[in-house]
C-alpha cells in the first residue's frame, strides 16, 4: 500500500475562498450523531427508571464485567495499592502540578457583597455546590492531569462531596495517586453513558450529584449533554483545537511542533491552524511540519488526519489575523509575535491564551496551573475555562424597609399592570403606607 503523502494547505485568508474555507472547517467541529444520541437516550431512560439493575446490565453488556452494589465501590485499600505502583517521576510531577493548580485557582475565589440602596439592603452571597461527580476515562485515554484539573477547583470552591466514576478496568496508578492525594474516597467502577445516568438520577447506592465534569468518549459526552438541566455539566467537549498567530520572530519548527501537539490526540477531528502575514514564512512552517511528521514516532496518526486538520492561513495584516482568531474562537490560542502583548489586547474570543515563544500549550495542559478543561467548537465566544466559579452559585438577597417599599411600590405597580399581573401589583399596593 502506498504511503500517504503529507500535504499542508496554505490558504490566502484575504480571498473569498479563504473565508469560506475557514467557515467550512470550523463548522465541521459541531456534529451530532443521531445513532449515538438515540442509544444514549435509551440508556439514560433505562437507568433513571430501573436503577442499578439497568446500570449493571449495561456494564456487563459494554464492559463485560458483572457488578453488584458491593463490588461497584472501589475501596480505599484498592486505591492505595494502585497508587503505590506509580512511577516516582510521575508522582513528583503530580505533586508539583497540584500545588500550581491550587495556587492559580485560589486567586479565583470571590466573596459576596452588600450595599444600602434607596429601598433597603441588597446583596449577593456565594455558595458552593453540595455534590459533584467527576468522570474519569478508563480506556485508551488515561488522564491523571484531568483528575487534578477537575477536582482541585471544586475543593477550593468548598464542595463537600466529590464522587468519581471510572470504567471497570484496572485502576491506573497515576489516577489512583491523584485521587488519594486529593482525598477522594467515594469512587465507583462504572463508565459510559450509564455512569452519567447514575450520577444525574441517582441509584440505591449512588446519591445524585448537582454537576458532572470530566472528559469521556462520544457516548459520555452525549450523555452529559442530554442530562444537562437535570444537573449542570462542565461543557459539551469536542475535539481539541489550537490557533497560532506567528511571525518570523519565532522558529518555524516551534510553530510546527505546537500545531502537531494538538493534531496527535488521534480522534481525527482535531483542528490546528496557524495564521501569519507572510507567504514565505508560511512556506517555512509547512516545510517544518512535513519534516517533523516524517520523523515522528506517531507518523500514522498524522497521516490519518484529514488534509484540513492542519492548515496555514496567510492574512494581509495583523488586524486581519486577529479577526480570523475572533471568528474562530479557539480552545487554545498561541501568540508568537514580536508584539504579542499588544496583539493580546485585541483578542475577544479564545478560551486560553499562551503568549510568546516559550509558552506552548503543553505547559497549560500539564503543569503551570491554568485549567485545561476548556470550551471547544467555538464556545469560547461565550464560555470560560473550568474554575472555582464553575462549582459555586450566586444567590441574591434583599431586605426592603417600609419606606423602601413605599418608594418602590408605584413603579412595581406600573410594570405589573402593564404586563397583566394584577396580583403582583396588589402584593405591593396593599403594603403601602405602613412607613407612616
Amino acid at each position: 500500500m502506498a504511503t500517504k503523502k503529507i500535504k499542508v494547505p496554505i490558504i490566502n485568508y484575504s480571498s473569498p475562498r479563504g473565508r469560506k474555507y475557514l467557515q467550512k472547517i470550523t463548522t465541521s467541529r459541531i456534529t451530532s450523531n443521531k445513532k449515538t444520541t438515540s442509544l444514549v437516550e435509551k440508556i439514560l431512560d433505562d437507568v433513571r427508571d430501573n436503577g442499578e439493575s439497568a446500570l449493571f446490565r449495561y456494564t456487563e453488556k459494554f464492559d463485560k464485567v458483572k457488578l453488584t452494589a458491593r463490588k461497584m465501590k472501589i475501596t480505599e485499600e484498592e486505591i492505595s495499592l494502585s497508587a503505590k505502583q506509580i512511577r516516582p517521576e510521575l508522582k513528583t510531577a503530580i505533586d508539583e502540578t497540584a500545588k500550581r493548580i491550587d495556587a492559580y485557582h485560589r486567586k479565583q475565589l470571590r466573596e459576596g457583597f452588600e450595599f444600602q440602596s434607596g429601598e433597603g439592603t441588597l446583596g449577593q452571597i456565594i455558595r458552593p455546590l453540595s455534590r459533584v461527580g467527576v468522570y474519569i476515562p478508563g480506556g485508551h485515554t488515561i488522564y491523571p492531569s484531568s483528575v487534578l484539573m477537575d477536582i482541585i477547583p471544586a475543593q477550593i470552591a468548598g464542595v463537600k462531596e466529590i464522587v468519581a466514576v471510572t470504567p471497570p478496568r484496572e485502576l491506573d496508578p497515576g489516577v489512583a495517586y491523584a485521587l488519594k492525594l486529593l482525598n477522594i474516597t467515594e469512587i465507583y467502577r462504572i463508565g459510559g453513558a450509564q455512569a452519567i445516568a447514575a450520577l444525574a438520577y441517582g441509584t440505591k447506592t449512588i446519591k445524585p450529584v448537582e454537576k458532572i465534569v470530566g472528559p469521556g468518549n462520544p457516548f459520555v459526552a452525549t450523555a452529559k449533554k442530554l442530562v444537562y438541566g437535570v444537573v449542570d455539566i462542565d461543557s459539551v467537549a469536542g475535539p481539541s483545537e489550537v490557533a497560532i498567530i506567528a511571525d518570523d520572530s519565532v522558529d518555524p519548527t516551534w510553530v510546527a511542533l505546537d500545531l502537531l501537539a494538538q493534531g496527535e490526540h488521534g480522534s481525527g477531528d482535531e483542528l490546528a491552524i496557524c495564521v501569519c502575514e507572510d507567504k514565505g514564512f508560511a512556506d517555512k512552517i509547512a516545510a517544518a511540519l512535513i519534516s517533523e511528521i516524517e520523523a515522528s514516532p506517531v507518523k500514522k496518526v498524522f497521516q490519518a488526519l484529514p488534509e484540513h486538520a492542519i492548515t496555514i492561513f496567510v492574512a494581509s495584516s495583523r488586524d486581519e489575523s486577529i479577526a480570523l482568531i475572533n471568528d474562530f474562537a479557539p480552545e487554545h490560542l498561541q501568540i508568537m509575535t514580536r508584539s504579542y502583548r499588544k496583539d493580546l489586547n485585541k483578542i475577544q474570543n479564545a478560551a486560553a491564551i499562551f503568549l510568546g515563544p516559550y509558552t506552548p500549550v503543553a505547559l497549560g495542559d500539564y503543569f503551570i496551573g491554568t485549567n485545561h478543561v476548556l470550551p471547544t467548537g467555538g464556545a469560547a465566544r461565550y464560555a470560560s475555562p473550568l474554575g472555582v466559579d464553575s462549582f459555586t452559585k450566586r444567590i441574591s438577597v434583599a431586605e426592603v424597609t417600609p419606606e423602601g417599599l413605599d418608594l418602590a411600590a408605584p413603579f412595581v405597580s406600573v410594570f405589573a399592570r402593564a404586563e397583566n399581573f394584577v396580583h403582583h401589583a396588589l402584593s405591593v399596593e396593599r403594603r403601602e403606607g405602613n412607613s407612616k
